[in-house]
């Protein structure tokens, strides 16, 4: 397997964290009072919003988001030494930053959390909040504390605030390896509210390699919904898709994704996706053209990198050299604003760079943050296009050695065998790979 093809796989599993990210903010989604999976569709008193149902497409919500992050901040300011009104604050910008993947909405967000914190008595304030930034920013350690404050509450948190307590740990768990700690926490959150770890569970699943439980899991998740909105319904056909997708099932992931996109129509998410399969299916000039709006509209360096990468492979490397530099001040920018969350994107970028020094730099530092299966993977992969053979297949043997089951551990320890001289392993690993994924 090429360096691309294997950057290319990983690249496919970033979204799995984004998902995970989403769904650790149920909590928060219950508690301003909308059903959908980001807390971005709160509708004020004086919203021309209000009586209108929830949002129908992409644009809308995001309309809705910037009314309602406006609306929170005047409040916030007018109520500046309250700090439920910056928590609130804080919600707003943190459901617009889930929708949009803007780091400066991120960034404003634990700004007014930062404000809240100041005006609240000791013991008191938006921990949970706090917590669910700092695990969006891949912050485990920060995220725990605020948790931990939690416990020492006079008034324990009600059974649906300890069910995500509980799962959100299970989340930390999970992101440093410890699965079955994850499983632990997973089951303590379903005994507080049924169906409470489902999605989470569907992740985990995905992980390990049943995923035909993952699929389950999902259904369960949907089903656990008061109500299912136009953006819940797309957003679990994305992650229908993504199973597909890796899978190797290109039409019936993009059956998921044009699903997606007729409920939910308009989100650079689901776009995105629809632009990598159709890359895959050799439809390039629709996929480049699809990637070129999602550009223009986001301005997400990933999708800068793919556009290079589709450049590069017709031959077209000056323009391929332009967005490589385009993107990387961009990376750069992120790398300083919020570097835990954008040491594991970042890596595909110094990969189809073939900047090896760069990748193994940035997949160091994103295992010491988050030490779980795809961190273990990317560093193995790292090590390996810096000649660090050796480290490389201790490291691919930590994960072969966990429950973390993907195409990429497989694809992977297929190339450090092959560069040991165990060829007879590598081609077993390349088997695996592609008995789970036949374009791995």
């Amino acid at each position: 397997m090429t360096t691309a093809t294997v950057a290319q796989r990983l690249s496919v599993w970033k979204w799995w964290i984004i998902a995970l990210v989403v769904i650790g903010s149920l909590w928060l989604v219950a508690r301003i009072g909308t059903d959908d999976n980001a807390p971005n569709v709160h509708v004020w008193e004086d919203s021309p919003f209000s009586g209108r149902g929830p949002p129908r497409s992409y644009s809308e919500a995001l309309e809705r988001a910037g009314l309602a992050v406006a609306n929170a901040a005047a409040a916030a300011e007018a109520g500046a030494d309250q700090w439920l009104m910056h928590e609130i604050h804080a919600g707003e910008l943190l459901g617009r930053a889930q929708m949009s993947g803007s780091y400066d909405d991120y960034a404003a967000a634990e700004r007014a959390l930062d404000a809240a914190f100041k005006v609240a008595v000791p013991g008191s304030g938006p921990h949970m909040m706090r917590a669910s930034l700092e695990f969006s920013m891949h912050r485990l350690a920060r995220a725990e504390a605020q948790l931990a404050a939690t416990d020492a509450y006079a008034v324990p948190p009600d059974p649906g605030d300890r069910a995500e307590i509980a799962a959100m740990r299970g989340d930390i768990a999970f992101y440093s390896g410890d699965y079955k700690a994850a499983l632990a926490r997973y089951d303590e959150a379903d005994a507080l509210v049924p169906s409470a770890a489902s999605f989470r569970r569907a992740i985990y699943a995905a992980r390990t390699g049943d995923v035909d439980a993952a699929d389950a899991y999902f259904v369960a998740a949907e089903r656990a919904y008061r109500t299912a909105t136009p953006q819940t319904r797309s957003y679990m056909e994305l992650q229908r898709g993504i199973l597909d997708l890796d899978r190797g099932r290109l039409n019936d992931a993009m059956a998921h994704f044009r699903k997606a996109d007729s409920l939910f129509p308009g989100r650079w998410l689901i776009e995105e996706h629809i632009a990598e399969v159709l890359n895959l299916q050799g439809k390039v000039a629709e996929s480049e053209a699809l990637y070129r709006d999602i550009v223009r509209r986001t301005g997400h360096p990933e999708f800068i990198d793919a556009l290079a990468g589709i450049a590069e492979a017709r031959g077209d490397a000056a323009e391929a050299k332009r967005l490589y530099a385009r993107s990387s001040a961009i990376w750069s920018k992120r790398l300083a604003q919020f570097p835990e969350a954008t040491y594991g994107h970042a890596i595909d970028h110094c990969v189809a760079k073939a900047d090896w020094p760069c990748a193994l730099r940035l997949a160091q530092r994103n295992h010491d943050a988050r030490p779980y299966g795809e961190a273990k993977v990317a560093l193995a992969h790292a090590l390996l296009g810096n000649a660090k053979i050796a480290e490389a297949r201790a490291m691919i043997e930590q994960v072969l050695a966990s429950a973390w089951r993907t195409p990429d551990v497989h694809s992977v320890a297929a190339e450090v065998y092959q560069a040991s001289g165990m060829t007879e392993k590598a081609a077993a690993h390349r088997r695996r790979a592609r008995a789970m994924n036949p374009l791995a």
